[in-house]
């Protein structure tokens, strides 16, 4: 069959619905695999019995920088909405980077005038690592070296510490390489002060993404006020602190501290001081960047609140343009796929929890939040638990989203769907195996209701992910030559199935090679064809085989 041919037997075969197991990768058959050790009949039998194949999402396959480079929720939703492989904001900043544009960046020099006309601190806050799915350390590093070379006296930085999208207790890794930046900086200029001001793990403290203002509000009052529980007066010896007490602290947990000297504070936020959030993903960004600049702000005492000039690394939420400054543009997308089903008069719904809310909207709408058409477009938001980690609770809020859905495919009223199960990824960053084997076994549970419902109405199936997770939940530690828990995503290439419970064989899939390179962004135009339409021209082809 021709594409056209296609989309016409699929004619009439509504909804579509369109469900991402978060973080459910296709890993090796091993004791690290979750999905190897599960019990997951549903999607076994997907497997056999329904055209299937598998997709890359990571690396230059999602634009990403290198080969090496994780895919995540964030890049994963945002390929599958734009159809196509646009450069992500990690490449955007290298390519800037190195090409110099960078350094010419005017809200980074506004930040950097801003402490040379006040003769104040330039302050960077983020998370410090190399994982290349929220920040890179290689951008904190060209800040610090242009704020040097532009004449800052005095730069302060607030470390975010992994442990997720990076090994587990790799924290010194990575203020080593900034301690040992501000040493070389200071032999060059003896009068400058470079040096660490705060710390904690990014599920401890300001990187919130679920409206746990406690988080941010201890952030708030670690970075701007200096305040804190704990007082050190080094990152290591913070560090140390907190693994002498529980030699298995993921740095992701390790409370929030504030670094010393001469039993102050190093570096409290103060007025005409200037903050840079290095983060340049959105979503754990948000939260605390609304602190800083919302004037109606009212999920905590700020008081006082300090008149400072900050800066995103890029814009956080593109319906308030929030942050009013940013370094580099975000990626946006022209035309997502909601939106042109919309144009093709096409009922949506979007449904999941807080936790992957963003994915399923701003990201999958390549960067709106808010619906285009609220008569056609219906966003449905379930409250995830507040907990400390997701392994207390496997099952998150599966069973809800599931009987949701369900009840959206009976109503006759979707033309599409847009679903995200969470359990595999959030659960998988726990590194918790046992938890992780929970949650793919009660997510095959869920799905099996979908299933049921698509089954009644005759509609169609599409199953996939965004990127691995709980496939790999062990790595071998090559410093300790021991195997540790694993918290970061992998680089394993994720399914793609079409349940069609009237499926007669009469198409199939291409298979995943390195010929084909299938990946995320062919999801959309098999998405058109599933839903009757022909694909539009200007979005990578579709996932099936017309050979």
């Amino acid at each position: 069959m021709t594409p056209k041919q296609l989309a016409e037997h699929f004619r009439r075969r509504l909804p579509l619905i369109h469900v991402v197991l978060d973080g459910w990768g296709i890993g090796e058959q091993n004791e690290t695999n979750a999905m190897y050790h599960a019990k997951i009949p549903v999607m076994n039998n997907l497997m056999k019995q329904f055209p299937n194949t598998q997709l890359f999402a990571h690396g230059k396959y999602v634009g990403l920088p290198s080969e090496t480079d994780l895919g995540g929720s964030e890049v994963g939703h945002l390929t599958m909405g734009a159809g196509m492989v646009l450069e992500q904001g990690p490449s955007l900043i290298q390519n800037m980077i190195e090409s110099g544009e960078f350094n010419n960046s005017p809200v980074l020099n506004k930040m950097i005038q801003n402490c040379l006309s006040h003769q104040t601190p330039l302050h960077l806050l983020g998370l410090l690592s190399d994982g290349n799915i929220h920040s890179h350390i290689s951008h904190f590093i060209a800040i610090i070296k242009h704020a040097f070379n532009s004449g800052v006296k005095q730069l302060y930085v607030h470390a975010l510490l992994d442990g997720r999208d990076v090994a587990i207790q790799s924290a010194t890794d990575y203020t080593q390489v900034l301690e040992q930046l501000f040493h070389e900086l200071k032999s060059q200029r003896p009068e400058v002060d470079y040096a660490f001001a705060s710390g904690g793990g990014r599920e401890a403290v300001t990187m919130d993404r679920d409206e746990n203002w406690k988080s941010v509000e201890a952030g708030w009052n670690l970075h701007i006020r200096g305040k804190s529980d704990h007082y050190f007066e080094s990152m290591d010896q913070a560090i140390s602190f907190f693994r002498e007490q529980d030699p298995n602290i993921i740095d992701q947990a390790l409370p929030g501290f504030v670094i010393t000297r001469n039993g102050k504070p190093i570096g409290p936020i103060q007025d005409n001081h200037s903050l840079i959030f290095v983060n340049f993903r959105a979503d754990r960004a948000i939260e605390f960047t609304r602190a800083v600049v919302d004037d109606d702000f009212k999920h905590f005492d700020r008081s006082p609140r300090p008149k400072i000039e900050f800066a995103g690394m890029m814009i956080y939420d593109q319906d308030t343009q929030t942050p009013e400054n940013f370094i580099v543009g975000s990626v946006s997308v022209e035309s997502p796929f909601g939106k042109r089903i919309l144009e093709h008069n096409k009922m949506q719904f979007r449904l999941t929890e807080t936790q992957k809310f963003p994915h399923v909207t701003f990201f999958f709408n390549g960067g709106y939040r808010e619906p285009l058409d609220r008569k056609k477009e219906t966003y449905h938001l379930i409250e995830s638990d507040k907990i400390p980690s997701f392994d207390l609770k496997p099952q998150m809020k599966a069973m809800e989203i599931a009987d949701q859905a369900v009840k959206y495919i009976l109503s006759d009223q979707y033309d599409y769907g847009l679903i995200n199960f969470a359990n595999a990824d959030m659960v998988g960053h726990s590194g918790n195996l046992e938890a992780a084997i929970k949650a793919v076994e009660l997510v095959d549970i869920q799905l099996s209701k979908i299933i049921k419902a698509i089954e009644q109405k005759n509609g169609l199936l599409v199953v996939t992910a965004d990127h691995g997770n709980a496939d790999q939940m062990k790595s071998f530690n090559k410093k300790k030559q021991c195997w540790e828990p694993n918290t970061k995503h992998s680089l394993n290439p994720v399914p793609f199935i079409i349940y069609d419970p009237l499926y007669d064989s009469s198409y199939k899939l291409k298979p995943l090679n390195h010929e084909t390179q299938l990946n995320l962004s062919n999801i959309a135009a098999t998405n058109f064809i599933l839903m009757g339409e022909e694909h539009p021209s200007d979005i990578n082809e579709s996932l099936f085989d017309f050979s």
